[in-house]
């Protein structure tokens, strides 16, 4: 790829096509949602849509990835504070709990339609695997440092994973009636309960103690 930015044109294009499938998404099944009501939604050409998207089901699977990105590009953030030099030489990276709860918070309206939408698996599952590729990353940087349960550890993954979406999900569905800031501290407090003298994957998990949150 190129080193040049997208057109904000383009940018712009696709935000509001995203928009508009998360619009409908609302109302519809995935499978009831047609190229024209997408383009309709968003004020967008058919001839435009085809510019940037094979048919359809290319949209969905981008927009949703696009989406991912975004979010991890906000919450992840290096782990020198709270791990030492590791023996790979590269930087670890944490997933920031106050970053991605306020991040959910001010795009509530997009996590809650993908993640607690029943015809919508396919978000669910796409976030549940960049969660768990990041973690596996995780493990592999710092492994020889990490507790050995003697637990497979995509069992140990899985377990994490699941756990850290449920609770979004339940946070999202509630109406997020407890601040981000709270939710820092609640699920920090409750990580803190299974740490132990080595490095478990909920240290992946970090509550940066920078008090920008409240």
């Amino acid at each position: 790829m190129g080193n040049s930015k997208t057109d904000p044109r383009v940018v712009k294009t696709r935000n509001n096509l995203k928009k508009a499938l998360v619009g409908l998404m609302r109302h519809y099944k995935i499978e009831n949602i047609s190229v024209q009501k997408i383009t309709e939604t968003a004020a967008v050409t058919r001839g435009t849509f085809y510019l940037h998207y094979k048919d359809k089901q290319d949209f969905i699977k981008r927009a949703m990835s696009e989406i991912l990105d975004d979010f991890f590009d906000a919450v992840m953030i290096s782990g020198d504070a709270y791990f030492a030099e590791n023996d790979t030489g590269s930087e670890v990276q944490v997933f920031s709990l106050q970053k991605s709860f306020k991040y959910i918070e001010n795009e509530a309206e997009v996590f809650d339609v993908l993640l607690n939408s029943e015809e919508n698996e396919l978000f669910f599952q796409q976030f549940y695997d960049r969660l768990t590729d990041q973690l596996n990353q995780f493990y592999d940087q710092l492994q020889d440092r990490f507790i050995d349960l003697e637990v497979p550890t995509s069992l140990q993954i899985a377990f994490v994973v699941s756990a850290e979406l449920g609770l979004i999900k339940y946070w999202l569905h509630a109406g997020m009636i407890y601040t981000p800031h709270y939710m820092t501290q609640s699920v920090a407090k409750m990580l803190q309960q299974v740490s132990g003298d080595g490095i478990f994957f909920t240290d992946f998990f970090v509550a940066e103690q920078d008090g920008l949150l409240h």
